[in-house]
């Protein structure tokens, strides 16, 4: 295996609350592969998601793969994810993740060819941080997760599967 190439992108605090979605509707919670034929999760969608957000700003790169979408895993190796992910500077302190709407939406999965059912899920993020110390920086986004064998996944956006695939980190 090639060594990655870290591409510099200049990424501030804010940036680093948005890289963990990647982009916006990066962390999809869709219906597909295994998924769609009746084998959907018991755990709601909203608390999967935050569940990812809160591990992707406490730096827990190790469990937030382990729900990714199997083959985004497949481009994105944990050896990878970990070490590109952790060139992010953390964003600060999370305050608050909020679930403001759930909703069924088709997508095109980076990597895939057609649409895929999924459960887009709205969140509002916010976090302290010592470079705005007077109010927390909120971001709104809306992610999807893809349920594969009973279980939800997250996706990567179309640049960080184009970066990994390239054997490259989206950001450094």
């Amino acid at each position: 295996m090639q060594p990655l190439k870290t591409v510099l992108l200049g990424l501030a605090p804010i940036a680093a609350i948005v890289m963990l979605s990647a982009a916006p509707g990066a962390a999809a919670l869709s219906f597909a592969g295994t998924a769609g034929r009746g084998n959907l999760p018991t755990e709601p969608a909203g608390r999967y998601m935050t569940t990812v957000v809160r591990q992707k700003l406490a730096s827990e790169y190790e469990l937030a793969w382990q729900s990714l979408y199997p083959s985004h895993q497949r481009v994105a190796t944990l050896e990878a994810y970990v070490g590109c992910e952790s060139l992010v500077p953390r964003p600060g302190t999370l305050v608050a993740v909020k679930v403001l709407r759930v909703f069924d939406e088709r997508i095109r999965v980076a990597g895939g060819t057609r649409k895929l059912k999924t459960r887009a899920v709205r969140v509002r993020v916010a976090v302290a941080s010592s470079e705005f110390p007077l109010f927390p920086v909120t971001i709104v986004n809306t992610f999807h997760a893809i349920a594969v064998d009973g279980r939800w996944t997250w996706i990567l956006s179309r640049d960080q599967y184009a970066y990994y695939s390239a054997s490259t980190c989206p950001h450094g």
